[in-house]
């Protein structure tokens, strides 16, 4: 076994993002994988999400169950109204899988930038921090 110097032990950002990624390896939507972690203000996980139908729904990948996956990219920008989409997001599942006393303070990692649904549901929950590969949002 490969021993590594304690020098390189990773951020708790780098390392609630690295989750954040692994989760993504399950979502089954054919626009974007994406993967969060949620946690409390001790680092300790309270909830992992990523995209894809409910449980029971015929997924995304499933021969062309989605209203959204079936539209160019040109008829469906990102960010647009996701009334179309079938997939519950990762913010969500994540958000849905935590106590919900641990959700006020906690940090939510994304590998994207949440869709405007998702922030409000970020917001009303009283999440702190979301952070994405490229950015570090803080709630007032």
């Amino acid at each position: 076994m490969l021993r590594r110097a304690v020098t390189d032990r990773p951020s708790w950002d780098r390392y609630f993002m690295a989750g954040a990624e692994w989760a993504a390896g399950r979502a089954d939507c054919t626009r974007a994988q994406v993967g969060a972690i949620l946690v409390n203000e001790r680092n300790e996980v309270r909830g992992t999400g990523y995209n894809g139908a409910p449980p029971g729904v015929p997924g995304c990948a499933s021969a062309g169950a989605c209203p959204r996956g079936r539209l160019s990219a040109e008829q469906c920008p990102p960010d647009s109204d996701y009334s179309n989409c079938l997939a519950d997001h990762a913010e969500r599942n994540a958000i849905r899988h935590a106590p919900p006393g641990e959700l006020r303070g906690s940090t939510l990692y994304v590998t994207r930038d949440p869709c405007p649904g998702c922030w409000t549901l970020i917001r009303a929950c009283g999440i702190a921090r979301v952070v994405t590969p490229d950015t570090e949002y803080k709630q007032p």
